[in-house]
């Protein structure tokens, strides 16, 4: 289907050819024919090359005049045409022609400095070869004092500023000629930004916690997030590729995590379970009535089979949410970044996910990320058999939220006292509510909590209930707690925990 802006070549009445790409089936050569018109043109660059593109037929003549040819030369290359039509094949050439040329390009002529053709090049290149080189190019060289007027010729349309005939005399004169320097600069010392330590320092992290670096496509297959079932909410709408390097990736993509399930398929078809990989990559967010879209950093990361093949002396575990919650944990933790949570998601903005295997992961209100199991069917739209934990998160906010240095807190000389605590709640009470209760009713004796329990009985502590057990470290930073110092900080815990959440110590 044509549309307007496309070049046509017509005979009046209907079409014959389309203009710079491909002539019609009624002006081919065959065997019966005595009569031939030779055209010479020069088409449009821009206006060939979306038409053979939008129509998906590139031929040579579209490729040739996409990359523009001198349109000063159609009456030489008709001449040369009939020429050789009269020589090889013994035709006899009607003498004349029609010549229609209505805008003819003018080229401008263009100021050459030589204080400018040395100070790009380096080096203290003679007048004489400046002009000797452009006049081998097919230019007009005029002289104006020390500088030059040169007029390229109209077969080099690459030649429109002073800059790219400073490119061609250097590349005559040899850039193995010039003499290396240091560049110069005041005050200026070499190094990398924050941004690059902080990113190179992720990935020694994922790397030192036994993640493979990986680089996927930049590009994504239209529907790629809808097909694992992702939501594309807050994620703008998508930039869509003019001339796309694969028929099936047209647009930029918008998330990290399509690309690294497919790795993970491509290495389970090939007789590798146990996959490892992580990714620090751009995404691309389009915007309505913007220029530009926006772009952002991420860090992700997918953990599938297992650590390694199990050996005689060595079990290695199916790995599962918690590790891949454990890598994240310890992301953060090296990165410094404070008041670090997960809160668990569900909802049909984490359908990807797996229920009850998945969490926001926060740093104070920030929202940071997510880190979860994929769900089953995420995983048979991609093709995986295997359980896959993976694990995105915004490399900007984590980046902005690392600290270099942590706040130094002095050593306390006295002992700590340590208590358990076994509270009965219900299955839906969550360990990060828990602790975070816990952490608050304690006040400056409480210096750590630490689960090392969770036991459930539906005889023993009821149905639809679980015990989850604490361990509990108090200290003072000025002196020895007594027994009943602990005993009131701990009952604070007790009664402020077991009001919040509607539980009971367990005997």
């Amino acid at each position: 289907m044509l549309d307007a802006g496309m070049g046509l070549i017509t005979d009046g009445e209907r079409p014959v050819a389309l203009a710079g790409v491909m002539g019609g089936m009624d002006s081919e050569i065959e065997d019966d024919t005595v009569d031939v018109m030779v055209e010479s043109a020069c088409f449009n660059a821009g206006r060939t090359s979306h038409t053979s593109r939008d129509l998906s037929l590139i031929s040579d003549a579209s490729i040739r005049f996409e990359r523009q040819v001198d349109e000063t030369g159609c009456v030489d290359v008709a001449n040369v045409t009939c020429a050789l039509i009269e020589e090889i094949a013994g035709g006899e050439v009607a003498p004349g022609y029609v010549d229609v040329f209505p805008a003819p390009k003018t080229i401008d002529s263009i100021k050459l400095r030589l204080a400018r053709v040395r100070a790009i090049c380096g080096a203290d290149i003679e007048p004489d070869f400046i002009e000797r080189s452009l006049t081998r190019l097919g230019c007009t060289v005029e002289r104006d004092g020390e500088d030059f007027m040169v007029t390229p010729p109209s077969f080099r349309p690459d030649l429109p500023r002073e800059i790219d005939l400073i490119e061609e005399v250097l590349r005559l004169w040899g850039m193995g000629r010039v003499t290396a320097t240091i560049p110069a600069a005041k005050n200026h010392i070499g190094g990398l930004t924050r941004e690059q330590k902080l990113t190179r320092k992720v990935g020694e992290i994922l790397r030192a916690c036994g993640l493979n670096e990986t680089t996927t496509f930049g590009f994504a297959a239209p529907g790629d997030l809808e097909k694992i079932g992702m939501s594309t909410e807050g994620r703008g709408c998508p930039v869509v590729l003019m001339n796309p390097l694969v028929a099936e990736q047209t647009e930029m993509r918008r998330s990290l995590l399509p690309g690294l399930l497919q790795s993970v398929a491509y290495n389970e078809a090939h007789g590798t379970p146990n996959v490892h990989l992580y990714e620090v990559g751009s995404l691309f967010h389009g915007r309505e009535n913007a220029s530009l879209p926006k772009e952002t950093k991420s860090v992700a990361g997918v953990l599938s089979g297992q650590w390694s093949e199990q050996s005689w002396n060595m079990k290695y575990r199916k790995l599962r949410f918690f590790f891949g919650k454990g890598i994240v944990e310890e992301l953060l933790a090296q990165l410094r970044i404070e008041k670090v949570r997960f809160r668990p998601v569900e909802g049909e903005s984490y359908a990807f996910l797996q229920p009850g295997r998945a969490a926001e992961v926060l740093s104070g209100g920030t929202v940071l990320g997510w880190v979860g199991e994929i769900h089953p069917e995420a995983r048979e739209a991609m093709g995986i058999d295997e359980v896959v934990v993976a694990f995105e998160l915004d490399l900007d906010k984590l980046i902005k939220g690392a600290r270099n240095q942590e706040n130094y807190r002095e050593f306390s000389q006295y002992p700590a006292v340590e208590h358990d605590l076994a509270i009965v709640v219900d299955n839906a009470v969550t360990c990060e509510d828990l602790e975070r209760r816990i952490t608050s009713a304690g006040g400056k004796l409480l210096e750590g909590v630490r689960l090392f329990d969770v036991y459930r009985d539906p005889i023993r502590i009821g149905a639809g209930k679980k015990s989850m057990a604490f361990a509990l470290t108090y200290r003072s930073d000025d002196h020895t707690l007594t027994s009943e110092e602990v005993e009131k900080a701990h009952q604070k815990i007790v009664t402020k925990v077991c009001k919040g959440v509607n539980g009971e110590v367990r005997g």
